[in-house]
């Protein structure tokens, strides 16, 4: 089997590894292509080549001509993962399966108000919102949600994982602003004279912090988005994690599944709140992401390999019932990962120099 990740994130070298050790004994050729020469993924790759700062329509034309050449069997896209679903009859053209779901899928849940729109819908909660563009919107949102009597935050409307994220406070700085460790915190009024200035960078969503505990479970589906398997990830706090099977989050994840035919690997983060109208803490969407989670790994505990299933979902091989272990609480360490030869060489891939500013803004 040949398997193509695109640029990817850092702990794919996780999938990667769980990928070489499946139960079947399949021998799986990965080829990695990345950006950034010190990627992990490319060290964990067989196959580890440069990929190019395209526009969308070159990237497009370059990823069905690398397909094609090194015959790949599955891609599983990360980069422009949109734009590449909208090709799907073209890759299958040239024998390669792309282990995502359509395009209107994708973009749906890339941008966050729209994923609460459409979550909405269904009857599941979504915190109260705004989306701002101006320094005059992020004001009348800050106070809105901070007469809730708890924190307030903001995220790009679009952005993956932490990027953007910051939390508001409306107060002067204080001494512990700048000790211990590093905070998102930022001044309401610092936010809004620098918006007033410049404009906001793009448009943001304004939020409560959802202060409760924060689930994300991460699931397979067949490309129709019948689900195979959902495990929870439980935050608990400081380092500690837990695998749980978390009835609540794990229907929110089913319910956004099947209703938008999410396929292939994907991931649903909840948090619980006690809301204006809640007598109890429950869970409330924040995202979905309609890839793998970067701590897909961590479902090993579980005792199942979901990145290793992923691809014979793909294949459209049968998939045995997923048996899932529940409550390993885990921590995690950072680790070293020895580079392939050449792989960090000055001369292998473009440098933060040599791409275009405009690309580099939006595809990092």
């Amino acid at each position: 089997m040949r398997v193509w990740f695109n640029r990817t994130f850092a702990t794919t070298w996780h999938a990667i590894t769980m990928i070489r050790a499946n139960a079947d004994g399949r021998s799986v050729e990965v080829i990695a292509t990345h950006t950034d020469p010190t990627s992990p993924v490319l060290a964990a790759a067989d196959v580890a080549l440069p990929e190019p700062w395209h526009g969308d329509d070159d990237y497009l034309e370059w990823a069905l001509r690398f397909a094609a050449e090194h015959r790949v069997e599955v891609f599983v896209p990360r980069e422009r993962m949109a734009l590449l679903a909208t090709a799907r009859a073209d890759f299958a053209a040239v024998g390669t399966v792309l282990a995502c779901p359509d395009a209107d899928t994708v973009r749906l849940f890339e941008d966050k108000a729209a994923a609460y729109v459409a979550a909405a819908r269904l009857g599941l909660l979504v915190p109260p919102h705004a989306v701002v563009g101006d320094a005059a919107g992020l004001r009348a949102a800050y106070d809105e949600f901070a007469a809730l009597g708890g924190q307030v935050c903001m995220k790009p409307v679009s952005g993956v994982g932490g990027e953007g994220y910051r939390r508001l406070a409306d107060r002067p700085p204080l001494a512990s602003d700048f000790t211990g460790e590093l905070r998102s915190v930022v001044r309401v009024a610092d936010v809004c004279a620098a918006w007033a200035e410049q404009g906001p960078p793009a448009p943001m969503l304004v939020m409560p912090f959802l202060d409760g505990d924060e689930v994300s479970v991460d699931v397979l589906a067949e490309p129709d988005g019948s689900l195979l398997a959902a495990i929870g990830r439980l935050h608990a706090g400081g380092r500690r994690r837990v695998i749980v099977d978390d009835l609540q989050a794990r229907e929110v994840a089913e319910v956004l599944t099947r209703a938008h035919r999410i396929g292939h690997l994907s991931n649903t983060q909840v948090r619980y709140w006690r809301g204006p109208a809640d007598d109890i803490a429950r869970p409330y969407l924040l995202e979905v992401n309609t890839r793998a989670a970067g701590g897909l790994f961590q479902t090993s505990l579980a005792g199942v390999n979901l990145p290793w299933l992923a691809l014979k979902v793909a294949l459209g091989e049968p998939v045995e019932p997923v048996v899932a272990k529940f409550g390993a609480a885990y921590t995690q360490l950072a680790a070293a990962v020895e580079l392939g030869t050449g792989l960090a060489g000055p001369d292998r891939l473009a440098t933060a120099r040599d791409r275009p500013a405009v690309e580099e803004r939006a595809h990092r």
